[in-house]
């Protein structure tokens, strides 16, 4: 059976998430109890933003939230992060520190049409 569009960028930014230096995990919406190596990547699907015309969607796009936790509060990987490309945007929504962790929060959305 073959993949749908979704499937396909999904598989893309893990592809792209993994290839980040320094990176020992990406977890895609783990189950709590996921073992998690730091500094890691969790992310997940946020929103399906639709365009719509002539009373109906013409086009979607999936906008991903990206966690970067590492113990490290200068951690290099996070400007890793921001020069990802391959048919996305990214923007930085939120800093914040929990567990000795530091986390940064992501939102990533695919410019390329689902449907």
């Amino acid at each position: 059976m073959s993949q749908t569009v979704i499937e396909k960028q999904r598989a893309l930014l893990d592809s792209m998430l993994r290839n980040i230096d320094g990176v020992k995990g990406v977890y895609y919406q783990p189950p709590s109890i996921t073992r998690i190596q730091y500094p890691c990547i969790i992310y997940s699907l946020n929103d399906i933003s639709s365009m719509y015309g002539d009373d109906r969607r013409y086009l979607s796009f999936p906008t991903y939230e990206i966690v970067l936790m590492d113990y490290d509060p200068e951690s290099i990987i996070q400007k890793y992060i921001m020069d990802l490309d391959n048919g996305c945007y990214i923007r930085f929504n939120r800093y914040y520190t929990s567990d000795n962790l530091n986390h940064w929060v992501y939102e990533l959305t695919f410019s390329k049409n689902l449907w």
